[in-house]
């Protein structure tokens, strides 16, 4: 349920399946699940723009990529809907991160989250909309 890749992840969380992620606020599943529908329009923009993370460690490169992401997700219907605060837009750019760099697996073996592991979904429990 990890994923074996970031396009796994996202094919997991598109079908409506459960996914093992990062609890990322701590402030209740409602805040959580603002995160986690950013964080997968994060990682579908990177995977449709074919992003190439190891330009990364220039900081130019990044700032770039970054900049063109906040731009084109912040018209998305779904992410600007959910008046994320500045806290949740970092958190959910922070995971995605992550997930698009080292995968899944590799994340939530890291020794720092080991505790924060959290199973989310696309579709938020109990809700009638899909």
């Amino acid at each position: 349920m990890y994923g074996a890749d970031a396009a796994d992840w996202l094919t997991r969380w598109d079908g409506g399946k459960a996914v093992w992620s990062i609890e990322m606020g701590g402030l209740g599943p409602g805040y959580e699940q603002c995160i986690h529908i950013t964080c997968a329009e994060i990682l579908r923009w990177f995977l449709a723009h074919k992003v190439d993370a190891s330009k990364w460690s220039e900081a130019e490169a990044w700032k770039s990529d970054r900049e063109k992401m906040t731009a084109d997700l912040h018209k998305v219907k779904a992410v600007e809907e959910l008046g994320l605060s500045g806290a949740q837009w970092e958190a959910a750019v922070n995971l995605a991160t992550c997930f698009y760099l080292d995968g899944p697996r590799k994340v939530m073996t890291d020794e720092r989250v080991k505790d924060r592991h959290i199973q989310v979904q696309r579709r938020f429990p109990g809700s009638v909309a899909a």
